[in-house]
C-alpha cells in the first residue's frame, strides 16, 4: 500500500512556500496571493505536465482530480476524494516547527452537493487575503496554460475552475515560471536520482548505442535512422540488455532517441529521427532516460572518414564546451554561458559559426524534462545557483562543408556527398559551489569519436597500380604490407609492430627509471623533513628510561605462613614466592626469579632442581622484563645464585612444590603476556546505539579471527560512532569510525566469499588477543566438494542449474554487502566520521608468498592486502618507506619483493616467489603510487641492514659526517645499476656494504674463487652472464684464460700478504666484509654474486 513521506511533503511544501513569500511581488510569481495547483484526470500523453511534476515533487505520486491551494498564510487546502484524503491524513497536525506551512486541512468530496460547500470553504479563505497593490482583486496563481487548455477537468475540478472563472473578484496570474525556479534547486536526495539517471543514459550510449553503430559501420549493414532510435529505446526501457541491474518499473525514455546523418541535422531537442538509410559520414545521436521520472540526456556526434576540415570544426565545438562549463558558476546570470559561447568563438577565429548555434544551448532538467524558464539563451537574467541541473546542449547546424573539404575526403566515404553537417554535444552539468561537475561522463575527444574505414594510402596505391600488370599489382600490394628498418631491410608490418612493442616498453622502462630518480631524490628529502620533526617531538624523552621494579614477597618474617616448616619446600601462591630452606631457615625467593625446576624420575630419593636468572648467562626471551632490567642493574656488584638442588626420601612434598611452581610460573608468565598486550591499547569511546531509526544491518556472517578457536558468526550493525557485532553465543565486538584506519569491500569475483575488513588505527582486544584488522564475510560456495567418483556431462542440466543458481548468489551478495557499505558511509558522515570502503583492483593483483602459501595479492587505494587467507596481509602504502626487488636476474623465473617500512624498529614485509610476468606492472604501479623501488640479483640480511640504518643519522643525506665525501643517500645503495657506475674499476671503490660480497668490476669478478667453489663453479645459478659471455670459446682459448686466472690469482695472494690483510677481505674465508650475512636464496658453500657493472 502506497504511503505518503510526511518528512518530505513538508520539506517540499514548505520550500515551495517560502519561494513563493519571498519573491512573489516579482514577474515569476505575478504578485499572486495564493496557490491554486490544480491535477486534472490522468492523460499518460505528457508526462512532463507542471501540475504532474509538482504531485511528484510532494507527494511522490499523481492524485488525478484533485486541487490544492496554498495560502500566504501557510494554511493548505486540499480537495479530493475520500482514498485521497486517507492517503494524506498521515500529514495532518504533523508540520514541523519552524516551517512556513503549518496546517493540512483535508476537504473530502461530497457528491450530494457537488462539492458546494467545500468550494465556499475555500473561496471564503480567497476573499479573506490581503488585497493586491492595484486594487480589491484577489490574485490567485494557476498554471494557465493547463488552465487555458482544459486540460484540468473531472468531477471536483471542473466545479472548483467554473468558480474561479466567474468570480469577479479573482484575478487568475500565471506561477509556472515561479514554480521551475523553485524545483530547479534539487536537494541531496534529488541529485542522488539525477546522477543515477544521468549514469544509466550514459550506460545506454556507452554499452547500448556505441556497440551497436560500431557493429553497423564495421559489417556494412543498412539500417534507417528510426529503426536504431526504436533499439536504443528498447535499450533504454530494459537495462537488462546492456547487463544492468535496474528494475524496469524506474525507467523510462526522456524522448524517441534521435539519430540523424546524411547531411540532415535538426539539434533541436524536439527533432525526430528520420526513416532515411543511416549514411557513414557525420553521425549524431541524442537519448534520455528517467530513472524513478527524474530526466538525463547525452549528445554526442561521430565522425566516419572525417576530412581535416570537419575535425577542427569538432575541436572548436569541444573547446566551446569547455568555456561555457567554465562560465556555469553560482552568482553569475544564465545568459553568460551563451555569451561565453560567441566569445570563444570570435577569440578562435570562427565568427561564421556564430550564425549556426541554436537559439539556446540547454535548459534545467529534473522530474520536468526542460524547464522553459531557465533556458541558457542570450538573454535569460535568471541566476545560477547551486543545486542546479542543466543540460548543456553545444551544437552547430547547417554549417557548409567546402570543395576543398570534400575532396580531401576518400573516394569511397560518404563525405564527398556532404554539402551541409550538424554537431551536437550535450552532458548532464551540476552547479555546484566550487563551480560544475559533469555526471555524464561519456569520453568525447576527437580520437574517441573518429572512425576512419577507408585507408587513403592503400586506396592510392590500388589506383596507381589499375593499370600495371598482375605481376605488379600484387608486387605492390605485397611491398605495401611490409616497412623497412633501419638496415633498409624490409620485414612484414606484424613483425615491425612488434618490435614497436618492444621499443614502446623499454622506452616505457626507462622513463620510469628516470622518475624513480627523481622521486628517491624527493622522497629523501621528505624524510629528513619527517625524521626532524620526529626528533623535535620526541626531544627531552629520550632519558626517560623505564626503570626496573624492586621485588618484595613480605615485609617482614612475621608475615611467612604459619605452616612454614624449617626443612621444607613451601609454595605460596597467594604472594607468588617459593620458600626454600637454606641452613633450616626458610628464605622466600620471587616467581619471577626462578628461570626453570627440574624434577628427575624418583629412584631411592626425590630430587627438585631450581635454576635461577643469574648475571653472565644468556636469560632467554621467556625472562620477565623487569627480572631482565633487576639482574642487569645488580651484576657488577651482586653475587647471585644459580641453581638449588633439594633431595628428599618422600617424594610427595618435593612432587607437589614442583607442580605448584609450575603453575605459578604460568600463572605470571600469563599475566605478563597480557599486560603487554594491553600496554599500548588505546581505550575505545563508548558505543551510542542508533535510536528511532532503522539499523544498517548484515545477518549471518562470519568474523576472523575467531573467539577462543571457535567459529564466530552474527550479526554486523551501522551505529551512530561505531559498528557493533553480537555473535549467537552473545559475544559483542564493537569497532569505532574513529578507529577505522581502512575499510575494504572485496566482492566475491574470484573469490569463495565476500566480505568487508576493517584496518584498525590501534588494536583492539578480541579474547585474549590483541588484533588490528577485523573482517566479516559469507562464502558464496563451499570451500572444500565432494568428490562422488563420477563423471558429470558439461551439458548436465543440474550442474547449469547449481551454476546459474550460484552465479545468482554471488550478485545478490555483492548487492547485499555494496548497499550495507553505502549505508554505513552514510550513517558515519551523517555523524560527522568519515569512512570510505576500498575496493581491490583484480587488474593490478599478483601471485605471492607473503606467509608460508601462494596467495592472490591485490592493491587498493591505500594498501596491498590479501584478504581471503588467514593470517591476513594488509600492508598501509603510507607506512611503506621504500620497496626493494630480490632475485631479479635472467636466469630466475620469480623473484621476491621487501616493503621497508618507515620505521626502521619493525621488520620488512616480503613477498616472495611473484611471477616474473608482473614486474613490470609492479613498477608501473608502484611508480604510480610515488614510491621508489630498487632491484638486486640476491636476497640479504634484512636484520642487519635495518640496525644499520636505524643506527645512522646521516642515513638520508648525500655526505658523510665530514659533510664533503659524497655518498649514496637513503635507499640508493641498493640500487643494481649505480649512479657511480661508469666511474672505473677501482679496486679500493667501496660498494654497499649491505652486498654479500664487496662488487668489482665483471672483469675483475671472473678472477675471483672461493675455496668452495674450486670445481664447482660452473654451477652457481649466478654465473649466467659468465656462461654467456663464454659462448664459442675453444678449449684452447679457455685453458688459456684459466692459465692467466691462476697467474692473476697467485700474484693477487702476493699482494695481499705484503699488505698485511690491511685491504678488504675476500669471500673465502671468515664472515662476508662489513657484517652482511649471506642471504636466504644464496647458493649454498659460495659467496653470493657481486654488484655486476655494465
Amino acid at each position: 500500500m502506497a504511503e505518503l513521506d510526511v518528512s518530505r511533503f513538508y520539506t517540499r511544501l514548505g520550500k515551495l512556500h517560502a519561494a513563493f513569500l519571498k519573491q512573489r511581488s516579482g514577474a515569476a510569481w505575478g504578485g499572486a496571493n495564493c496557490l491554486a495547483l490544480n491535477r486534472g484526470q490522468l492523460n499518460d500523453e505528457n508526462p512532463y505536465l507542471k501540475s504532474v511534476v509538482m504531485h511528484h515533487y510532494l507527494f511522490g505520486y499523481e492524485l488525478p482530480d484533485t486541487a490544492l491551494l496554498l495560502m500566504e498564510s501557510g494554511k493548505c487546502y486540499v480537495l479530493a476524494t475520500k482514498k485521497k484524503c486517507e492517503f494524506l491524513e498521515a500529514a495532518v497536525g504533523k508540520a514541523p516547527e519552524g516551517s512556513s506551512v503549518n496546517e493540512l486541512v483535508l476537504l473530502t468530496r461530497n457528491k450530494s452537493d457537488g462539492n458546494a460547500e467545500n468550494i465556499a470553504t475555500m473561496m471564503k479563505e480567497i476573499e479573506a487575503a490581503k488585497n493586491g497593490e492595484n486594487g480589491s482583486k484577489k490574485k490567485v496563481g494557476v498554471l494557465v496554460k493547463e488552465w487555458s487548455a482544459g486540460i484540468n477537468t473531472g468531477p471536483i475540478l471542473s466545479g472548483w475552475q467554473k468558480t474561479l472563472d466567474d468570480s469577479d473578484d479573482v484575478e487568475l496570474v500565471d506561477v509556472a515560471p515561479g514554480i521551475g525556479l523553485a524545483l530547479a534547486v534539487k536537494d541531496d536526495t534529488e541529485l542522488d536520482l539525477m546522477k543515477k539517471s544521468s549514469v544509466l543514459s550514459n550506460k545506454v550510449l556507452k554499452h547500448g548505442f556505441i556497440p551497436r553503430i560500431e557493429e553497423i559501420i564495421d559489417s556494412e549493414q543498412s539500417i534507417t535512422h528510426e529503426q536504431l532510435s526504436t533499439e536504443i529505446e528498447a535499450t533504454i526501457e530494459d537495462p537488462s540488455k546492456i547487463k544492468l541491474k535496474v528494475p524496469k518499473d524506474d525507467v523510462q525514455t526522456c524522448y524517441f532517441p534521435i539519430v540523424q546523418s546524411g547531411g540532415e541535422y535538426d539539434i533541436r531537442i524536439s527533432a525526430q529521427s528520420t526513416e532515411k538509410t543511416l549514411k557513414y559520414d557525420v553521425i549524431t545521436v541524442s537519448l534520455g532516460a528517467r530513472y524513478r521520472l527524474y530526466c538525463s540526456n547525452i549528445s554526442r556526434t561521430f565522425l566516419v572518414d572525417p576530412p581535416k576540415e570537419v575535425s577542427k570544426t569538432y575541436e572548436t565545438l569541444l573547446s566551446m564546451q569547455e568555456a561555457c562549463l567554465k562560465a556555469m558558476v553560482p552568482g553569475k546570470p544564465l545568459k553568460t554561458v551563451y555569451l561565453a559561447a560567441v566569445k570563444h568563438l570570435k577569440r578562435e577565429g570562427r565568427e561564421d559559426l556564430v550564425k549556426r548555434l541554436p537559439k539556446n544551448l540547454g535548459f534545467s532538467v529534473g522530474l520536468d524534462f526542460r524547464e522553459p524558464s531557465l533556458v541558457l539563451s542570450a538573454k535569460n537574467p535568471a541566476i545560477f545557483r547551486s543545486g542546479m541541473v542543466f543540460n548543456l546542449a553545444v551544437g552547430l547546424s547547417d554549417v557548409e562543408l567546402s570543395d576543398a573539404g570534400r575532396s580531401a575526403a576518400n573516394s569511397k566515404s560518404a563525405v564527398k556527398s556532404l554539402k551541409k553537417y550538424g554537431m551536437i554535444l550535450s552532458d548532464m552539468v551540476t552547479v555546484t559551489k566550487q563551480g560544475h561537475e559533469i555526471l555524464t561522463k561519456h569520453s568525447k575527444g576527437l580520437t574517441d569519436i573518429s572512425y576512419l574505414i577507408n585507408d587513403d594510402e592503400n586506396a592510392s596505391s590500388e589506383e596507381d597500380a589499375a593499370d600495371a600488370p598482375d605481376g605488379d599489382a600484387e608486387l605492390a600490394r605485397k611491398l605495401s604490407r611490409t616497412v623497412e628498418d633501419s638496415n633498409g631491410q624490409r620485414t612484414s608490418a606484424r613483425l615491425a609492430k612488434n618490435s614497436a612493442a618492444v621499443q614502446e616498453m623499454a622506452e616505457g622502462a626507462a622513463e620510469r627509471q628516470r622518475r624513480q630518480i627523481e622521486l628517491m631524490s624527493r622522497r629523501n628529502e621528505e624524510r629528513l623533513r619527517e625524521l626532524a620533526r620526529a626528533n623535535l617531538k620526541n626531544k627531552g624523552k629520550e632519558g626517560e628510561a623505564e626503570k626496573a621494579e624492586e621485588l618484595e614477597t613480605y615485609k617482614r618474617t612475621k608475615d611467612y605462613p604459619d605452616n612454614v616448616l624449617p626443612n621444607q619446600v613451601k609454595v605460596d601462591m597467594a604472594n607468588k614466592c617459593v620458600i626454600l630452606p637454606i641452613c633450616g631457615n626458610p628464605v622466600p625467593f620471587h616467581i619471577s626469579t626462578i628461570k626453570n625446576c627440574v624434577l628427575p624420575e624418583a629412584d631411592a630419593a626425590t630430587y627438585l632442581r631450581i635454576n635461577f636468572y643469574t648475571a653472565g648467562m644468556a636469560l632467554g626471551k621467556d625472562a620477565p622484563k623487569n627480572t631482565s632490567m633487576l639482574v642487569q642493574r645488580y651484576a657488577p656488584y651482586a653475587s647471585f645464585i644459580r641453581e638449588m638442588t633439594f633431595r628428599s626420601l618422600e617424594s610427595h612434598n618435593l612432587t607437589q612444590a614442583y607442580r605448584q611452581i609450575q603453575e605459578l610460573r604460568k600463572r605470571e608468565r600469563q599475566k605478563e603476556i597480557r599486560e603487554l598486550e594491553e600496554a599500548n591499547l588505546v581505550k575505545q569511546e563508548k558505543l551510542v546505539r542508533t535510536k528511532n531509526e532503522r539499523v544498517p544491518r548484515l545477518s549471518d556472517l562470519t568474523m576472523r579471527p575467531v573467539f577462543a578457536g571457535r567459529k564466530t558468526q552474527g550479526n554486523l550493525e551501522a551505529h551512530s560512532n561505531g559498528m557493533r557485532f553480537i555473535s549467537t553465543r552473545g559475544e559483542v565486538v564493537d569497532i569505532m569510525y574513529a578507529n577505522i584506519k581502512h575499510a575494504i569491500f572485496q566482492p566475491c569475483e574470484q573469490e569463495i566469499m565476500v566480505l568487508v575488513h576493517f584496518h584498525l588505527k590501534n588494536p583492539i582486544m578480541l579474547g585474549k588477543k590483541k588484533q588490528k584488522d577485523i573482517q566479516f564475510f559469507t562464502e558464496v560456495v563451499d570451500a572444500s566438494q565432494a568428490v562422488d567418483g563420477s563423471r558429470r556431462s558439461m551439458y548436465d542440466p543440474d550442474e547449469m542449474d547449481d551454476e546459474q543458481r550460484e552465479r545468482q548468489l554471488r550478485k545478490r551478495l555483492n548487492e547485499a554487502f555494496k548497499e550495507f557499505c553505502r549505508k554505513m558511509e552514510s550513517v558515519a558522515r551523517k555523524n560527522g566520521y568519515t569512512l570510505e570502503f576500498d575496493i581491490p583492483y583484480r587488474d593490478l593483483g599478483f601471485q605471492g608468498n607473503p606467509h608460508k602459501e601462494m596467495v592472490f595479492i591485490t592493491p587498493t587505494l591505500n594498501c596491498l592486502v590479501n584478504l581471503t587467507e588467514t593470517p591476513f596481509f594488509v600492508v598501509d602504502l603510507s607506512d611503506v618507506d621504500h620497496v626493494h626487488f630480490e632475485r631479479v636476474t635472467f636466469a630466475s623465473k620469480a623473484f621476491d619483493i621487501v616493503l621497508i617500512p618507515k620505521d626502521f624498529a619493525k621488520q620488512p614485509w616480503r613477498v616472495d616467489m611473484i611471477p616474473n610476468d608482473n614486474k613490470d606492472s609492479i613498477q608501473e604501479w608502484l611508480t604510480d603510487m610515488e614510491l621508489s623501488y630498487t632491484e638486486g640479483p640476491m636476497n640479504l640480511n634484512w636484520k642487519q641492514i635495518m640496525e644499520t640504518v636505524k643506527s645512522d643519522d646521516r642515513f638520508y643525506m648525500n655526505t658523510e659526517e665530514d659533510e664533503v665525501t659524497e655518498k649514496e643517500a637513503g635507499w640508493e645503495f641498493l640500487r643494481m645499476f649505480g649512479a657511480d657506475d661508469d666511474s672505473g674499476d677501482d679496486d679500493d671503490e667501496e660498494d654497499s656494504e649491505f652486498d654479500e660480497d664487496p662488487g668489482e668490476s665483471s672483469e675483475e669478478e671472473s678472477e675471483e674463487e672461493s675455496e668452495f667453489d674450486s670445481e664447482e663453479e660452473d654451477e652457481s645459478d649466478y654465473d649466467a652472464d659468465e656462461d654467456l659471455e663464454e659462448q664459442g670459446m675453444d678449449w684452447d682459448d679457455m685453458e688459456k684464460q684459466a692459465a692467466a686466472d691462476d697467474r692473476r690469482r697467485s700474484q693477487r695472494k702476493e699482494d695481499d700478504d705484503d699488505d698485511g690483510g690491511n685491504k678488504r677481505r675476500r669471500s673465502s674465508g671468515g664472515k662476508p666484509a662489513r657484517g652482511a650475512q649471506r642471504g636466504r636464496g644464496a647458493p649454498k658453500g659460495r659467496g653470493a654474486p657481486k654488484r655486476r657493472r655494465y
